[in-house]
């Protein structure tokens, strides 16, 4: 399945007329491009739905893992070393179950360069040096400062895809990239407090290095991934999951050298959700490779409608006017990105199509 999980040359080509307007001199309708982006491929839908819901409910899962006083009884780098590592045995669990298959295209195609390996310790160190940063701005700044900028990593996705990845945005979509981010602050900025935000210098800055390793690490997985488009995913992140092992065993270490208990109060929930972050990083994973970093924080933003509204119905909460028209900028953004973006032509090519 996973294999056969990415897009066919006359899909991509369908969709790159489509946004050039090559659909008989004209440029393609809603309805057209709807098809061309979203009916090829009932598949991506599963993915894409699939991701959203796991991010959707991350937060709700936290909250379930708290006691009252909203802290932590067990060691939370202890839930993650070991979703990776049930990561890592449902990867290497399918390449063993894949190189059974008596097929030798299969065989094949699970073959590690010396290069491979390598490369994918850049992601898992970008990601555990953003971790242990977190806690450094964390002593410089709120937890809702932090929250805010941290949303400026959208448009740095975008930048670092079109600099790194050389991928071409039309203006549509620059203009709903912002008008996510906008979204997304805004969220932050409805909950504001009174006495507003506390932040200083040193904080900015380590904020600007977290926001590079947030966005570099999905953008540069991506490029390492879809590099070799038909190496197997799950042995791709077998790779990757074998240095999260290694880095959050770090830092599971070091919060034990800092005076954690080893594991703490860990029941049915913890390892609940220790399964729930392991399918959650498998469906991240087929979203980098099949759609990209920019999909993926198109979820990671879409996510913050869908969970306030389970926070209603399962925590009581509420949301205020201001909330829901965040929820509005968010959907005018992922619509006008998925939709509006793919028939857009500009002007330069409306007018040679009428030569």
């Amino acid at each position: 399945l996973f294999a056969k999980a990415k897009l066919s040359a006359v899909a991509r080509r369908s969709v790159d007329d489509g946004r050039r307007g090559v659909t008989g001199g004209r440029g393609a309708t809603s309805s057209e491009v709807w098809k061309m982006t979203f009916t090829f491929s009932s598949l991506n839908l599963a993915f894409v739905a699939t991701a959203l819901f796991f991010n959707t409910m991350t937060a709700p899962l936290v909250k379930l893992t708290q006691n009252e006083k909203g802290e932590y009884d067990y060691n939370k780098w202890c839930v993650y070393f070991f979703s990776e590592l049930i990561k890592l045995v449902a990867a290497v669990g399918w390449c063993l179950m894949y190189h059974n298959s008596n097929e030798e295209r299969a065989r094949s195609l699970l073959v590690v360069e010396p290069g491979d390996f390598a490369q994918y310790a850049v992601p898992g160190f970008v990601f555990f040096a953003q971790n242990n940063l977190s806690f450094l701005a964390l002593q410089h700044m709120d937890s809702s400062a932090f929250q805010l900028l941290m949303n400026t990593r959208i448009i740095s996705v975008a930048l670092l895809s079109v600099t790194i990845l050389k991928k071409s945005m039309n203006t549509i979509e620059w203009v709903s990239i912002v008008l996510l981010m906008v979204g997304a602050m805004q969220y932050q900025l409805s909950g504001c407090s009174a006495t507003g935000y506390r932040i200083d210098v040193e904080g900015l800055v380590v904020m600007l290095v977290i926001v590079l390793c947030a966005a570099g690490g999905n953008v540069y997985t991506q490029k390492v991934m879809q590099k070799k488009m038909d190496q197997p995913l799950m042995l791709q992140n077998a790779m990757l999951y074998v240095w999260g092992i290694v880095f959050n065993g770090i830092n599971w270490w070091l919060s034990i050298a800092r005076g954690s208990v080893a594991f703490g109060n860990v029941g049915l929930v913890q390892v609940f959700s220790m399964v729930f972050y392991a399918i959650y990083g498998l469906s991240i994973s087929i979203i980098l490779k099949r759609f990209g970093a920019i999909t993926r924080t198109f979820i990671n933003t879409a996510a913050i409608c869908c969970t306030a509204f389970v926070d209603v119905v399962f925590f009581g909460s509420t949301i205020t006017v201001l909330e829901m028209t965040t929820f509005v900028v968010i959907s005018t953004a992922v619509f006008a990105y998925t939709v509006v973006a793919k028939q857009y032509v500009p002007a330069s090519v409306a007018d040679a199509s009428k030569v």
